[in-house]
């Protein structure tokens, strides 16, 4: 009896404390997603109807417009918004397979095979990623500018090189993935060498033993590199804004600011509404890669034996 009474409050103080938490992440996940409500109400609005309102918490439109969401969709804002969202896919289409390539091949050399030089040149990569992005911006400017044999150049001078070429994404996109190879070198060196061994007596030829019997085995790391690369791609504003200049090689987000001068009237005064559900179209597939393959994000670091 005794001990039904003491179980009864220390039942209802963890049901309290399950309610709080619950209220809490609530509050937190509503907070996270909040922007991405108010982008999807203001793309109801008219440019003006949204300019001649004060907007609330929730902006509710009097006279609810899917004008904003068919330009998004149909393109009738701007004659290249498909061209813009067809380079986007392939470019990261592009750079996420040569990440996963690079971390792989690159992971292998560094785990599980033996040379001169090897942890020296290891640390140097790692050390690379202690630089600034913003910091090679230039530099790599430069290097594109003064690309031999191109746009112009004969060796180190004129021209303008592979600037405003598709080369721009072609080369410089595929750099080596640094946190890639030192994901898979982890999980590597955690596959008995005896693994290797026993595929060289069933008659298993290099290649075969690094794609048939150790790339399976780095699946989960492989999925977190390419979800991971797939959204920076997706989401990189910088390397077509910097380095192109042509309607015809922008991608969706560095596109953002052409659209807007698209969508300004002829007072000058922007289309909000507009510029807004653009802004959407990029957020969304991003969203929507992270919501279906979160997963694979966890079991990739959780393979590395890395504690987050």
């Amino acid at each position: 009896m005794a001990a039904t009474t003491h179980s009864a409050p220390r039942a209802r103080r963890i049901k309290a404390s399950h309610m709080l938490a619950h209220v809490v992440l609530a509050g937190v996940g509503f907070t996270l997603l909040y922007p991405l409500v108010f982008m999807v109400m203001a793309g109801f609005f008219d440019k003006e109807e949204f300019a001649s309102r004060i907007l609330g918490l929730f902006p509710i439109a009097h006279a609810p417009t899917l004008a904003n969401f068919k330009i998004l969709i149909l393109g009738s804002a701007d004659s290249h918004i498909q061209l813009y969202v067809r380079n986007s896919l392939i470019r990261t289409l592009y750079n996420t397979f040569c990440a996963v390539l690079t971390s792989f091949l690159g992971g292998y050399a560094f785990g599980r095979l033996r040379f001169k030089g090897k942890e020296g040149l290891f640390l140097a990569l790692l050390a690379t990623q202690m630089i600034p992005g913003v910091v090679a911006l230039m530099p790599t400017y430069l290097q594109m500018a003064r690309w031999p044999f191109a746009g112009g150049n004969h060796v180190f001078t004129g021209g303008t090189g592979i600037l405003d070429t598709w080369w721009v994404y072609l080369i410089g996109g595929p750099a080596i993935n640094i946190m890639g190879t030192f994901l898979v070198k982890q999980s590597m060196e955690k596959v008995p060498i005896e693994l290797d061994e026993a595929a060289k007596v069933d008659g298993a030829g290099a290649f075969r033993i690094l794609f048939k019997v150790l790339f399976p085995l780095q699946l989960p790391i492989m999925a977190y590199i390419a979800i991971t690369t797939a959204l920076g791609t997706w989401n990189d504003f910088a390397t077509p804004f910097f380095y192109t200049s042509s309607d015809s090689l922008q991608t969706l987000p560095a596109a953002i600011t052409r659209l807007t001068a698209a969508a300004t009237g002829a007072m000058g005064t922007p289309n909000y509404p507009l510029i807004i559900t653009l802004s959407l179209g990029t957020t969304i597939p991003a969203l929507l890669i992270f919501f279906f393959f979160q997963k694979y994000i966890v079991q990739g670091l959780a393979n590395t034996g890395i504690k987050g």
